[in-house]
């Protein structure tokens, strides 16, 4: 959805990547199989996250295969076979993609997100129909803070928290038995879903400035900086960090340690510093 939860790839293995990418590319697979092709839109590295996360609490053997797709129509790439864990992962994907476009044609009458809409709607159904509470949840949570935005409010904690609210409930519905590790999943949804709504409007400050679009970092009376709000994020990171040190993680622990302590801080340090990262990715030439 927002592409802010991913690797830092200067830090990972050549392996630990091709097997992350596996894992995206699985997702998308499962998304077209599941649901449509059109459903591939909202393919998110966020949400391949969360199925590399529940793939690694559980003791369940992901498998790969190689195969092409229509990125790699001639070479054959590794691919995580589907589970409940990518299932799962693709039914949210298409949930919180449907909400997006909804979002998005809502504030700024977007034309793709119009043309988007029919497409998407199917397979919501789908996606409404395999998990109704998870989709009652985030409906639920989606109004709230559509009512805050509307409203103009100028609390970056009441908004944040909303949407926390949100990826807790899909961190936390996941198929996971062990209720212990669903508490711990959910704390850490909940800050991430913090973390992604922040830095976002953190993100998004200049171009929702010129086009008069909400933002709570724009509104009248707030008490915070934006310059704040990105310190502040710093300490969400910890959070996330600490609720993660708590799980069991059985497999995948380079993929997911490099995300959770390097790829987070790595988006953070995206938005504070533009200029200069973009000009380090150029010089690399490894932009994920």
């Amino acid at each position: 959805m927002f592409g802010y939860v991913r690797v830092y790839k200067d830090e990972l293995k050549v392996k630990e990547y091709e097997l992350f990418r596996a894992y995206y590319c699985g997702l998308c697979k499962t998304l077209k199989k599941d649901y449509c092709f059109a459903a591939r839109m909202g393919l998110s590295y966020d949400l391949t996250f969360l199925s590399i996360l529940f793939s690694s609490v559980s003791d369940y053997e992901d498998k790969a295969k190689a195969e092409i797709c229509i990125a790699n129509p001639i070479k054959k790439k590794p691919v995580i076979s589907s589970s409940s864990y990518m299932e799962y992962a693709a039914c949210a994907n298409v949930i919180l993609t449907y909400f997006k476009i909804l979002d998005d044609f809502s504030d700024n009458h977007s034309i793709k997100s119009a043309l988007a809409y029919p497409f998407i709607l199917a397979a919501k159904r789908k996606a409404r129909k395999k998990q109704p509470e998870l989709y009652k949840k985030i409906s639920q949570s989606m109004k709230r803070l559509s009512v805050l935005e509307k409203s103009k409010c100028n609390e970056p904690d009441k908004l944040s928290n909303e949407f926390g609210f949100i990826t807790q409930s899909i961190f936390s519905y996941g198929p996971i038995v062990c209720d212990k590790t669903r508490r711990i999943l959910g704390q850490i949804g909940y800050h991430i879903g913090r973390f992604i709504y922040l830095l976002d409007a953190c993100d998004d400050y200049d171009k929702d400035k010129k086009n008069c679009s909400f933002n709570v970092l724009l509104q009248n009376g707030l008490s915070i900086t934006k310059e704040e709000v990105l310190d502040s994020l710093e300490f969400t990171l910890s959070e996330i960090s600490s609720a993660y040190n708590l799980l069991e993680i059985k497999k995948n622990k380079p993929i997911l340690d490099n995300i959770i302590y390097l790829g987070l801080m790595d988006s953070l340090n995206k938005v504070r510093n533009p200029i200069h990262c973009k000009k380090e990715t150029k010089n690399n030439e490894r932009p994920l």
